[in-house]
């Protein structure tokens, strides 16, 4: 059967795993194909904390790949001993003895009996990704990977549009976030990944999870065990995000009536639109216990139109009695109106609107429902300040890492715009001041006063002043009653 060392492969024939959701979801869109035949994802990313599995069920995949006659792929390693201590014993824990026609300890190549052949392959050197054209490529601990192995390996599967996979613990955002996990998020076709816990495997003994959060670093912790994108440059809200999120099912904490929804209660949509970038919204909702983020949206490669459709969508029969915007996105302003979404331009202010956000926090007046907005709360606790300091050794201009961050901007507009100042207080009664708009631009400050106005908290009189109403006659109103 083999050329060189005996290898022990899998004498029953069959893999047994414990129910993991993930896992399960892997195999059913490895296995999804479109009408014509073809597969429906060929570029797919399991993201993993440690011991989550995610090399077991990498080596699965490479014993269906196997099944397919004449079949040509690769199961490739940051190293030679990460090749020979992790992958070459999960493929080989996967197949059974039968279907081994030949092995090449010499060659780390497997030949099956229907002529299936893959190689075992290390991308230390980048120059080894070189090869014939392949039907399938599996990348495992891929975050240790260079990027340049995978463009070298990526023409061998253009032929064949071949399948290529990848298994590894999130590494911030690097090369594996940004080309696969990424466009999966953004629904690119042919793009698949989930994310997933250690505690999610269910091999894991979570006391031992337990132990060690409580003797690593919160972010290294985060990113390791909870599998989330992070940056080490520094977190812009903190801890803040952990005491503001509602845990899936506990919604009714903060709005007891869910999923009914009061009508009457007051709401704000942010947006954040962009054609480089997705376009993003939240919805917030006023409630006894604070604002409450009660829907998000995010979709690119599309037009106005169909964004409107999916925002009408979002809010159901609510009627926000804002629409806050990025002010620098005129353009898509004026497309908004069109469609008969008023949109008011919020300051492009990001220090003054983290500030902001940061103080609703603080307040616990802001709440974050894992039910309503999970891309949200993920988005958040990935959100990074950038590195304050130049090449050149100068201190420049706060700044955040401008990657997966649209929501948190929505989010921003909507808080800014919003015409009143969070106020901790003790106990569970909420309450509220009026905020200064004197340091306001014009058009901004008109919109919030118009929200005031709306909910009866100050006069028109109060709000325009009683010289500027006097000048202006009955029905000669330049501005209609667009502000009434």
């Amino acid at each position: 059967m083999a050329k060189g060392a005996i290898v022990s492969a899998n004498a029953t024939g069959s893999v047994d795993l414990l129910y993991n959701p993930y896992q399960q979801a892997f195999l059913e869109a490895k296995r999804a194909r479109l009408s014509d035949g073809r597969r429906a994802f060929n570029r797919l990313g399991v993201f993993a904390g440690r011991r989550g599995g995610k090399t077991r069920i990498g080596a699965v995949g490479v014993a269906e790949e196997l099944t397919i006659p004449n079949s040509l792929g690769w199961a490739c390693a940051p190293s030679y001993p990460e090749l020979y201590d992790y992958v070459v014993p999960a493929v080989f824990a996967t197949i059974p003895n039968a279907w081994i026609k030949d092995w090449s300890l010499q060659h780390l190549t497997l030949t099956c009996h229907n002529h299936a052949r893959m190689s075992f392959r290390s991308l230390d050197d980048p120059e080894r990704a070189r090869g014939p054209g392949l039907d399938w490529a599996w990348l495992d601990e891929a975050r240790k990977i260079a990027e340049k192995a995978w463009n070298t390996l990526l023409p061998a599967l253009i032929d064949k549009r071949g399948t290529a996979w990848v298994t590894t613990s999130p590494n911030g955002f690097d090369w594996t976030y940004k080309r696969f996990y990424l466009p999966a998020y953004e629904m690119d076709p042919g793009f698949w990944a989930c994310k997933y816990k250690t505690l999610d495997n269910p091999a894991i003994d979570a006391s031992e999870v337990i132990a060690a959060k409580k003797q690593l670093d919160p972010l290294f912790y985060q990113q390791e065990f909870e599998a989330d994108f992070v940056s080490f440059a520094g977190a812009v809200f903190g801890n803040l995000i952990d005491a503001s999120v509602i845990p899936r099912g506990e919604i009714r904490r903060v709005l007891p009536t869910w999923p009914d929804i009061p009508t009457h209660l007051r709401c704000i949509v942010g947006l954040d639109p962009g054609a480089d970038h997705p376009f993003a919204g939240v919805l917030l909702l006023e409630t006894e216990a604070g604002l409450v983020c009660i829907g998000e949206y995010v979709a690119r490669h599309k037009p106005v139109a169909d964004h409107v459709f999916e925002l009408h969508k979002l809010i159901g029969n609510l009627h926000p009695e804002q629409w806050a915007c990025d002010k620098t996105q005129l353009q898509t302003i004026i497309e908004l109106q069109q469609h008969g979404i008023m949109a008011a331009p919020a300051p492009y202010d990001v220090v003054g609107g983290i500030t902001r956000v940061g103080s609703w926090l603080r307040a616990r007046r802001l709440w974050l429902p894992e039910d309503t907005c999970p891309k949200l709360i993920e988005q958040l606790r990935g959100y990074r300040w950038d590195e304050n300091v130049g090449s050149d050794g100068q201190m420049r201009r706060e700044r955040v890492v401008k990657i997966q961050d649209d929501l948190c901007d929505a989010l921003r507009y909507a808080i800014m715009l919003w015409p009143f100042q969070p106020q901790e207080i003790d106990g569970d009664v909420p309450s509220s001041s009026l905020r200064d708009l004197s340091a306001m631009p014009e058009s901004v400050r008109w919109s919030v006063e118009r929200m005031r106005r709306c909910d009866g908290d100050v006069s028109e009189q109060e709000s325009f002043g009683v010289d500027f109403l006097a000048e202006v006659p009955d029905g000669d109103n330049p501005l209609g009653d667009f502000w009434r």
